[in-house]
């Protein structure tokens, strides 16, 4: 009997003002950096690796495992939901979101690769929130030949597709700053095929398998906002 291929989605937190409680439509929680201990060593090297302008980030991933957890606190928004997925800011680099202990231990339970845990304190919740570090796919590792990429908006009816044949062809595409890019597929090696939760560079949203989806939906997890008709194709060679 033939396998059944496995589906992935990309998932966001909800901006739903119901479902969060506030109606910026991005983020529930607010970095309390007054009540941090700036000059503690542990925070430094977060921050410094965590950083927008980390040269470094992509190509030695494995040093965020070797980073220690800081005490990092926050103040919950006024009016805001206590949700298993919440945003916060200002934000760290690719640590956009952050995960109750809930659905931490879910997530524990599959296979999404390696990953990075660090204590997320928010004042007067009880439960244990955390920012999570999965290893992410670079743009450099992506197969450009088979992946599809274009400019426009597919509303306007004036979608142009882009030959990218390889990373330098994508390089160079993105040195035109004038230039708006989207994928419509994205194309990685096989390897990556089968795992639960996969990191692409490119893309802000992470793919979850349907599993894991229907999983953390039965389980009743919040906040979480399934694309399920404007998931960009992911497609394994």
């Amino acid at each position: 009997m033939e396998q059944t291929k496995m589906k992935y989605y990309q998932v966001a937190m909800s901006s739903e003002p119901k479902i969060i409680g506030v109606n910026n439509g991005v983020y529930q929680v607010e970095l309390d950096k007054r009540n941090v201990d700036t000059n503690n060593e542990e925070y430094q090297k977060f921050i410094e690796w965590f950083n927008y302008d980390n040269p470094d980030f992509w190509t030695k991933q494995e040093v965020v495992q070797t980073l220690k957890s800081p005490v990092i606190k926050s103040i919950l928004l006024k009016k805001a939901k206590i949700t298993d997925l919440m945003s916060y800011a200002p934000q760290y680099h690719c640590l956009y979101n952050i995960y109750s202990e809930k659905f931490i231990n879910i997530l524990k339970a599959f296979n999404i690769g390696d990953y990075s845990l660090f204590d997320f304190e928010i004042k007067d919740v009880s439960e244990k929130y955390y920012l999570m570090f999965i290893k992410t796919i670079p743009s450099s590792e992506l197969i450009y030949d088979k992946s599809i990429i274009y400019t426009g908006n597919k509303f306007l009816n004036n979608v142009k597709y882009l030959p990218v044949n390889n990373y330098q062809d994508y390089l160079d595409l993105n040195k035109d700053e004038g230039l708006l890019t989207n994928f419509e597929k994205i194309t990685i090696s096989k390897e990556h095929y089968g795992k639960d939760i996969i990191e692409v560079q490119v893309t802000s949203k992470p793919y979850y398998s349907e599993k894991l989806v229907d999983f953390l939906l039965d389980c009743g997890i919040t906040g979480l906002e399934i694309k399920y008709n404007n998931t960009i194709e992911l497609e394994f060679v």
